[in-house]
């Protein structure tokens, strides 16, 4: 289950709304494939084409942090278990460039978002739940 979730800024008031989480198509990786830009794409695929059929992935998508833009926007990820490794793939930004991930059952690091804007500290509000 996937939830929305609003970033406001308790200074400037800048918001950004965000989807994080999976929804139960989110199991199907020609669905998922299409969340990543093709070179991306390519290569989750090749990983897993080495892997076999039984290869273990997970998708969600993340609260992630664009240093180039400035942003925050909602990035898809994909998890890749190998012998006991994980490996993330996580796509870019709307601008281009890769963002820096959120996990958003790090407390410590949700309480801390900061407004790209203004450097204000950002409030989390969970608006609604998806699927």
């Amino acid at each position: 289950m996937g939830r929305s979730i609003r970033l406001t800024c308790n200074d400037c008031k800048q918001s950004y709304d965000l989807k994080i989480g999976q929804s139960r198509s989110d199991n199907k990786l020609d669905r998922v494939l299409g969340y990543f830009d093709g070179q991306t794409a390519d290569l989750i695929q090749e990983k897993l084409s080495l892997l076999g059929e039984d290869a273990y992935w997970n998708y969600r998508s993340m609260i992630g942090y664009c240093k180039a833009c400035g942003s925050y926007s909602s990035i898809p990820t994909l998890t890749i278990k190998d012998n006991g490794k994980d490996y993330v793939t996580a796509g870019k930004c709307s601008c281009g460039d890769t963002c820096e991930l959120i996990e958003d059952n790090d407390q410590t690091r949700m309480n801390d978002i900061r407004c790209p804007k203004c450097q204000g500290k950002m409030t989390v509000e969970i608006t609604g739940n998806w699927d």
